[in-house]
C-alpha cells in the first residue's frame, strides 16, 4: 500500500512502515509503530525514502515515537548509509526512554550528517531551517 501525492512543492508518501511529507523544504519522517527495527526493515524504510526524495537531499525531521527498539546493525546503517540524502536529522522524542535511545545513536553510532534531538517540534522544525538551501 504505497502511495506518492503530489501537490505543488509539497509532497506524501506512506508505507506499511513509515509516513513522509516534504513541507517548505523539510523531509518530516515519521515512524509508524514498530516493535523491533531490524536491519531489512531499515533497508526497506530508505531505500522508500530515497525512492521519494529521488536525486534530492533534504533536512529531516525524523519522528521515531512508535518505534519500539532497534537493533545494533540497525542503527549503525542508519548512521552511515542510511543517511544518504540527508543534510541534517533532528530526532523527535517524547520520553525519558526515547531520549536514552536518539542520545545513545548519536553518541554511539555517530551518524555521519549533523544530528540532534528534540523534545519539541516546533523546536526542531526552527534549528533544521539553517540547513534548508
Amino acid at each position: 500500500m504505497k502511495k506518492i501525492y503530489n501537490k505543488a512543492e509539497n509532497r506524501s508518501f506512506e508505507s506499511a512502515y513509515i509516513k513522509m511529507s516534504i513541507i517548505d523544504g523539510i523531509l518530516h519522517f515519521t515512524y509508524k509503530q514498530i516493535e523491533n527495527m531490524d536491519l531489512d526493515l531499515a533497508k526497506t524504510c530508505v531505500a522508500d525514502r530515497l525512492r521519494f526524495t529521488g536525486d534530492a537531499s533534504y533536512p529531516c525531521l525524523v519522528d521515531v515515537i512508535m518505534l519500539k527498539s532497534s537493533s545494533k546493525e540497525a542503527r549503525d546503517y542508519f548512521a552511515t548509509a542510511g543517511n544518504q540524502g540527508i543534510i541534517a536529522n533532528a530526532i523527535l522524542v517524547n520520553s525519558s526512554a526515547f531520549k536514552m535511545m536518539a542520545n545513545f545513536y548519536i553518541m554511539v553510532n555517530k551518524p555521519v550528517n549533523t544530528t540532534r534531538m528534540f523534545t519539541d517540534k516546533q523546536s526542531a522544525l526552527e534549528w533544521l531551517q539553517q540547513f534548508k538551501d
